[in-house]
């Protein structure tokens, strides 16, 4: 088992075929790459949708070159810039080409992005994928921009044009207007049947232009995908569209350098992008350094993208490192330097962490059902992208494990996802252990589950509340000690005034700022299920931002324990610990980061119940160097202070 190098980039089709290929054969070897991903048309080389000639000549050129990596044992993909657009980016559509083009909620048309429903479009691009399914190339890769949403200039996105409403009603007898539809299906309330069979609508004719794609394309299609959440909104059945390719792409941390709080949430994205991959698809994480380079993003964060997409066992990295301009891979040869110099490290931990493991911790419960399930809180399509597992950012900034691929004993629901979930899922919740932010207990106790989670009442909290003042000496760091609720980080309408159950315990209290009660805090409650429950009167989700300090830290972690009795793994000593814990029921793994600037040390760890003490514990430096380390009474004895984005990985198997 070991890593594949992809390397994703784009080659002027007038450069002399024999000095192309002098210089991508260099790059591969020079690099250690298996692959050479070319692509075409992208950004700077993009003129709209290309007329076949076009896509004959960039063929042709590249042909020669793309023949000799074959021919040296470099495998080579095509990777076109696009299906329907990404943007309009000031481009228009070219004489004969009479498309549709996408359409917005408000009737908004884009000028060169197309409606996928287009008969002509459709026809014209199974063209262009006949041109490129008769190269020797080993897989021909889908673009995201296959999916619906973010086409800018657009409003979310689309389509609702004349020909979407057509379809719709002769599918399934229902004709209506676009205002008419889009008014109905984001209404607040309970959904309106007409959304579920949108969706539906929606996702089914994309699946069927996929499949037409995968009859010409055969085993060699490739499809790159979203964030979860944003899917969720154009109604994607993920298991029936990843049934289709034989290798996927999925987006899971951003293009430019991002801040430590980034880390949780792209562990959580591509947990349950791995989640719902079949056993037999091959998964390349898109490794995406846009507008390409070090000034864009640092080798030390990019290093530690690739090693999390291995952590979560992947077969390799769909690396976009070099640019689509066409400029000579030689030009800065330290990016060639950085993928040698990691490679072993790579090998290593596809080796280290195969397939077979699966994430244990707090579950983050998720479903692709979101879009259709939610009620919304506010006008147009974008109502129904709602994030996914929103305690990923609290509770890795706190060290703990956590899992987006269900069967954990202790979950915790956030925010307007909740509705997604049935009546069998939450029971099954509700007899464990459970976390509720504010949001979730709200939704809960207004679909009748308030006997089982505690709550008597629930009202908006009133305007004024500014502090959460820790009452119990078991679930604070200290009684007295105040959490921030002050109204600039927390939406009014997202923190929550409820009345416990006369046999709830409650931890804490909410104040204003002229130190009036507002409020219960932290419920804490054992139901007839026999399962434990908290409720926070704060949302998980906080834009933009992760509020942990020492006193929530202390708040959470004593709430967790008390509803797991301590069975998953967390960090503790130092900020932005977070912690991963895998196993295949035999072999057992936990990695610890240091998200933050500063660096960490002298920090313990509390394995994960059923985890035997480590066997060997390696700590990865930000230069891919593996240093042995120890381990000590829960200790891991590093060589030196991990800097930020770097990592242990601390390994046992039952005897």
């Amino acid at each position: 088992m070991t890593s594949r190098y992809v390397l994703r980039l784009q080659v002027d089709p007038a450069d002399d075929p024999k000095q192309a290929g002098d210089r991508l054969l260099a790059l591969a070897r020079v690099a250690r790459a298996e692959e050479i991903c070319v692509f075409l048309f992208g950004l700077e080389f993009n003129d709209g949708h290309e007329s076949l000639d076009r896509v004959a000549h960039w063929l042709a050129a590249t042909r020669p070159w793309r023949t000799r990596l074959r021919a040296e044992g470099v495998a080579v993909s095509l990777n076109p810039g696009h299906t329907v657009g990404h943007s309009d980016w000031a481009r228009s559509l070219e004489p004969g080409q009479t498309w549709q083009t996408m359409t917005d909620q408000h009737g908004t048309a884009a000028a060169v992005q197309v409606c996928p429903l287009d008969p002509a479009w459709r026809a014209y691009f199974a063209q262009t994928l006949r041109l490129y399914a008769a190269e020797d190339v080993d897989t021909v890769w889908i673009e995201d921009d296959i999916r619906l949403h973010n086409h800018r200039p657009l409003d979310w996105g689309g389509c609702f044009c004349p020909l979407h409403l057509a379809e719709f009603a002769r599918r399934t007898g229902i004709t209506t207007t676009r205002e008419e539809l889009v008014a109905a299906c984001t209404a607040p309330g309970d959904p309106h049947p007409w959304r579920e069979r949108w969706l539906d609508f929606w996702d089914t004719t994309q699946r069927e232009l996929l499949a037409s794609w995968r009859e010409i394309l055969g085993d060699r299609l490739g499809l790159m995908s979203s964030r979860t959440d944003s899917h969720a909104a154009e109604g994607r059945d993920w298991q029936a569209w990843l049934d289709l390719p034989t290798v996927h792409r999925p987006h899971f941390w951003g293009y430019s350098d991002g801040a430590g709080p980034e880390l949780p949430r792209a562990i959580q994205q591509l947990d349950m992008q791995r989640a719902v991959q079949p056993a037999g698809l091959r998964s390349f994480p898109e490794i995406e350094c846009w507008p390409y380079g070090q000034w864009n993003k640092s080798f030390r964060q990019t290093g530690a993208q690739m090693s999390l997409a291995h952590i979560l066992g992947s077969d390799g990295l769909a690396i976009s490192l070099y640019d689509f301009l066409g400029n000579h891979p030689d030009d800065e040869p330290r990016r060639a330097t950085f993928l040698a110099n990691w490679r072993d490290t790579f090998d290593w931990l596809s080796e280290t962490f195969p397939k077979s493991f699966r994430t244990v911790g707090v579950g983050l419960p998720w479903s692709e059902r979101t879009g259709r399930r939610t009620h919304t809180e506010r006008a147009g399509w974008q109502s129904l992208v709602v994030p996914h597992g929103s305690w990923a950012g609290l509770l890795g900034a706190a060290g703990h494990a956590v899992t987006a691929r269900g069967g954990a004993s202790v979950n915790a629901l956030s925010g307007e996802a909740t509705w997604a979930f049935d009546d069998a899922e939450l029971r099954a919740w509700l007899s464990q252990g459970l976390l509720l932010d504010s949001v979730a207990a709200r939704i809960l106790f207004e679909r009748g589950y308030g006997p089982l989670i505690g709550v008597t009442g629930a009202r908006q909290s009133p305007e004024g509340h500014a502090r959460e003042i820790c009452t119990d000496p078991e679930f604070s760091l200290r009684p007295g000690c105040a959490i921030s609720l002050d109204t600039e980080s927390y939406d009014r309408s997202t923190v929550v005034a409820f009345d416990p159950a006369p046999d709830a315990r409650v931890a804490s209290i909410v104040r204003d700022q002229l130190d009036r009660e507002r409020g219960s805090g932290l419920v804490l409650y054992e139901n007839a299920l026999g399962g434990r429950v908290a409720v926070t009167p704060w949302p998980a989700h906080t834009p933009g931002m992760t509020l942990m300090n020492a006193q929530r830290e202390a708040q959470l972690g004593a709430v967790l324990d008390w509803l797991s009795q301590g069975e998953h793994a967390r960090a503790t000593g130092r900020p932005w610990l977070v912690t991963q814990a895998l196993t295949d029921g035999t072999d057992w793994r936990v990695v610890v980061w240091n998200a933050s600037p500063d660096e960490a040390d002298d920090f313990r760890l509390r394995l994960p119940q059923g985890m035997p003490e480590p066997r060997s514990v390696v700590q990865v430096t930000a230069r891919g160097e593996r240093l042995t380390a120890a381990w000590r009474d829960g200790r891991p004895l590093l060589s030196r202070p991990l800097g930020q984005w770097e990592y242990v990985v601390l390994s046992s198997t039952h005897a």
